[in-house]
């Protein structure tokens, strides 16, 4: 997917919205190809602040006690998570924006909590050959679309 094209999807998947949006940036910093969500995070916080972005480099969410234990910032809000997922050869290093949860674990054979009115997935197929400089091209690449679909455009 192309920057723009990214910017336009996610700009109008939200533009309907009311609600306050909280980005929820799923995954860990332990594991180098599970680290672009909490990538993602660390960049929006530097961006706009803690107030909007829940999961970053530090604090990492991994599962439902994360859920739980944040849910007082997470009710009543419009949530956009913010994954890693793994995928066939074919769909490798795709980036889909959909109108569904995230269910973490998944690809784990795990279900550890849904999470999201939108959610944005890059997908991993060998995960041998990721890379710091590409888990780092991903997390700006959905960073930066974040910022500028988001408060670039005065939406929240």
């Amino acid at each position: 997917m192309e920057f723009e094209e990214y910017v336009s999807t996610l700009r109008r998947k939200i533009k309907a919205n009311q609600k306050q949006i909280l980005f929820v940036c799923i995954g860990t910093s332990k594991v180098l190809w599970d680290s672009i969500g909490p990538l993602v995070g660390s960049y929006l916080k530097d961006k706009v602040g803690n107030q909007n972005v829940l999961g970053d480099i530090n604090n990492n969410i991994c599962g439902k006690w994360d859920l739980i234990y944040n849910y007082s910032k997470i009710k009543n809000k419009f949530v956009i998570a913010i994954d890693t997922a793994i995928s066939c050869k074919e769909l490798s290093g795709q980036i889909f924006i959909n109108e569904t949860p995230i269910t973490m674990g998944l690809a784990l054979s795990k279900n550890k909590g849904k999470i999201g009115n939108i959610s944005i997935k890059t997908t991993i197929y060998d995960l041998n050959i990721v890379n710091e400089r590409y888990v780092d091209k991903v997390s700006k690449f959905i960073g930066k679309g974040i910022y500028k679909a988001v408060y670039n455009n005065n939406i929240i």
